[in-house]
């Protein structure tokens, strides 16, 4: 195994939108503690339907965020 040599794994993280008012929503499922949602908060999400969005903060102990999209998401749509 050479140490200079990098693995790269790349995963789909999905999560559920639960409360949803125009652009703004509230994403659980996803993460499982606030040092995880932190951790992505750089990274762009992208939802079903093609809606782009970033995460705007944490919200609880238990991986919920906030989310601000592109366009007004639907409650049925998955993050």
């Amino acid at each position: 195994c050479d140490a200079d040599s990098l693995i790269i794994k790349r995963k789909v993280l999905t999560g559920y939108p639960t409360r949803v008012h125009k652009r703004h929503a509230t994403v659980r499922y996803m993460f499982f503690n606030p040092e995880d949602v932190r951790w992505f908060k750089p990274a762009m999400l992208t939802t079903k339907h093609g809606l782009q969005g970033n995460i705007i903060q944490s919200v609880g102990e238990h991986g919920t965020m906030k989310c601000l999209f592109n366009k007004p998401i639907l409650q049925h749509d998955t993050v």
